[in-house]
């Protein structure tokens, strides 16, 4: 776990579960599932799920073109954007934290995530 992984989950009086993987921090608030994943070069993930897609294909597609629209509008003012896992089976929300930041910057990055996930499944 980070450095800033560790400091912030200590401020908000968190502990790394033991069936998680190696450095990585989940946790749920207000039913969105957040996780915070150190990167390379000391940047911190923070990622959470917005929605299970659709197994049949054109429904998936459809949803994923209305999930780019959303986000194409969105870009210039949140830095949080939709990705896909490798199984094609969730649509997510990703953002990144830079390496210098503190835990004010992680902090505010957790809360527009969680306020993110909130709107794209209202959205969606």
């Amino acid at each position: 776990m980070s450095s800033l992984i560790h400091d912030w989950a200590t401020a908000n009086g968190l502990a790394a579960s033991s069936n998680a993987p190696a450095g990585t921090l989940s946790f749920t608030i207000d039913r969105v599932r957040v996780h915070l994943v150190p990167l390379r070069g000391g940047e911190t993930l923070v990622e959470a799920r917005v929605r299970d897609l659709p197994a049949a294909p054109i429904e998936r597609d459809g949803l994923l073109q209305k999930a780019m629209s959303i986000s194409t509008a969105r870009m210039a003012a949140v830095a949080a954007g939709p990705v896909v896992d490798q199984a094609a089976s969730l649509l997510k929300l990703q953002a990144r934290v830079p390496a210098h930041a503190g835990i004010d910057e992680l902090d505010r990055a957790v809360s527009v995530m969680v306020n993110e996930v909130e709107f794209w499944r209202g959205m969606l």
